[in-house]
């Protein structure tokens, strides 16, 4: 969704209450229509502050009302959104859905759900319980781990040279920030 500053919105609506028509500013502009009707009437009911994007949390209440309004006085989203200052007919929409699947307790705002999508891990290594701790290691279990890291090592540090030996793979060389 593209954004659109205060001072454009105010500058096309000024040409648009001058112009004979806003399908033609908008057509002018490369707009939607219907967006820039929306601007007109939010600006002549609210003022400037009609044009601010606003990111409001709204109980059910409220969203109760609206519904019910649009109903008894036969409103559309647009004109809901005008009257009860409300951003986007998007918003009504998914009210309504929501209200026709689970009624009144479904409008009731959502805060913080848990996330359906996986944590990432933390950054702190967390002990392996396949091996034991550092401190129930015997001396020689220590001195074999001791071994296989330091051929680890010098494993990597091989294949590293190897890289970069290679002009067809050699990449500059990051450094990693100490820690």
């Amino acid at each position: 969704m593209t954004k659109y500053n205060l001072a454009l919105k105010q500058s096309l609506i000024e040409e648009c209450l001058s112009a004979s028509s806003v399908h033609e500013v908008a057509l002018k502009h490369g707009l939607s229509p219907s967006l820039l009707r929306r601007w007109v009437k939010g600006f002549e009911k609210h003022g400037a502050s009609g044009l601010i994007a606003k990111y409001s949390h709204y109980d059910a209440q409220f969203k109760l009302k609206v519904l019910q309004c649009i109903k008894q006085d036969g409103l559309s989203d647009q004109q809901a959104c005008i009257r009860f200052d409300i951003r986007g007919p998007s918003s009504i929409r998914q009210w309504r859905k929501l209200y026709d699947e689970g009624g009144v307790e479904a409008l009731q705002p959502h805060r913080l759900k848990e996330s359906s999508m996986p944590r990432k891990p933390s950054r702190q290594p967390k002990a392996s319980p396949a091996l034991p701790a550092d401190a129930e290691l015997t001396p020689a279990q220590m001195l074999a781990e001791l071994a296989y890291l330091r051929a680890e090592n010098a494993y990597l540090k091989k294949l590293d040279a190897l890289i970069q030996a290679d002009p067809l793979t050699a990449q500059p060389k990051k450094r990693r920030p100490s820690k």
